[in-house]
């Protein structure tokens, strides 16, 4: 399943709401369920979960799964594996991507505050698995994009497809960026 390519600004303010964003998140990485299972799972009410649903199968995120149905239950699936986004660079599409990257940065960042507040508690097989990195070095926008479709494609190898899941498996957040430091201009190298 491939990323769903979205080039409305008006979808990408739709799924810049937080619960959105979990909902799509569940849907595509825990596969199908139903409004009841995903109220359970994210304790928003079925009556939220029902609106916010409805907002992503609006902009085609979401469709039913209407083949796993049973009785009155209605599960719902992922369009896609994840989100890219392109647009005419309006001052729209600019904004909302904006808010829509505000959003999932804010997620993030949520996430890897709860690791280091949880941290001592954890396996030490697991604090030992986890990483947090860092690094810097000089690079050309050619080199940044060779970098993150390499790195995109070895966590896709553990993500990306249907793998039988192992009973010792955990859900793994995966964060990283690559983004011009403020003090980016070019500098020449010494010779």
């Amino acid at each position: 399943m491939e990323a769903r390519r979205i080039t409305d600004p008006r979808a990408l303010r739709a799924l810049a709401h937080p619960a959105r964003i979990q909902l799509l998140e569940l849907l595509t990485v825990d596969g199908p369920a139903t409004g009841r299972q995903l109220a359970d799972r994210t304790g928003e009410s079925t009556a939220s979960v029902s609106y916010h649903v409805a907002q992503l199968v609006k902009w085609d995120l979401v469709e039913p799964a209407t083949e796993l149905a049973r009785g009155r239950e209605r599960p719902w699936r992922a369009t896609g594996r994840g989100i890219t986004w392109a647009g005419t660079g309006s001052p729209e599409f600019v904004a909302a991507a904006r808010a829509l990257r505000d959003q999932m940065v804010a997620r993030h960042l949520d996430e890897l505050d709860e690791y280091r507040r949880a941290e001592d508690t954890l396996d030490p097989v697991w604090r030992e698995a986890a990483w947090i990195g860092y690094d810097v070095g000089y690079l050309t926008a050619d080199e940044v994009a060779e970098a993150t479709t390499r790195i995109k494609a070895v966590i896709a190898e553990y993500t990306g497809s249907p793998r039988p899941r192992q009973t010792e498996a955990r859900k793994i957040n995966f964060f990283g960026y690559a983004l011009p430091a403020r003090d980016a201009a070019p500098v020449s190298p010494e010779v």
